[in-house]
């Protein structure tokens, strides 16, 4: 997928936005790649995937991974680094109407109507969103201020925190009121096989 082709992607109505499943991560907890596990007969990518189909996304792209859509240019520098290489694939267009959401691949009950809220929040106050305490799944408009940024924040910190990329777009928590274990992550195989049972 070109770079070109995903602009062109998030432009289009219904809803000006596109979903990034983010499933680089080095899995050194597990101790095998969490995007292939399986929770009862669909792996964690699966779930994931199901989602962001629901989800007011126009499309939705796997960054990272062995199964990845997008490569990162810089991969094994953490989520922060691979959220600020798919802003950098954006025109700089003044189109301010565009959002980016980014969920983690480990997260399986996150619901669609989670997903939604925080895409409709971002939509309404045009700015980065996230749930409180939880830095992940995350909303971010794309645009010009955004983009600088988060290259701004990539050049001085090649590995940055998603905390510190959060602070660089001054992004503003909201309120959760999910099911309570709708964000966990399953970084552990005993946390996998407590979610299997």
């Amino acid at each position: 997928m070109t770079a070109a082709a995903i602009d062109k992607l998030i432009q289009q109505p219904p809803h000006h936005s596109l979903g990034f499943i983010l499933a680089g991560g080095s899995s050194r907890r597990m101790g095998s790649d969490k995007a292939q596990l399986k929770v009862g007969q669909q792996t964690m990518l699966d779930i994931a995937s199901a989602v962001l189909r629901t989800a007011a996304v126009n499309k939705h792209f796997v960054v990272g991974g062995a199964l990845a859509d997008l490569v990162e240019q810089q991969s094994g520098q953490g989520p922060a680094s691979a959220i600020c290489d798919v802003l950098a694939r954006f025109s700089a267009a003044a189109e301010s109407k565009r959002l980016a959401l980014f969920m983690p691949v480990d997260m399986p009950r996150l619901s669609v109507d989670s997903i939604n809220t925080l895409l409709e929040c971002a939509r309404l106050n045009q700015q980065t969103v996230y749930y409180s305490a939880h830095y992940l799944p995350l909303v971010i408009p794309v645009t010009a201020n955004t983009q600088e940024s988060a290259r701004t924040l990539i050049a001085a910190d090649s590995s940055p925190s998603v905390r510190k990329l959060l602070a660089s777009l001054n992004a503003q928590p909201i309120a959760f009121n999910g099911k309570a274990d709708e964000l966990v992550n399953i970084n552990r195989p005993e946390e996998l096989a407590k979610l299997c049972s």
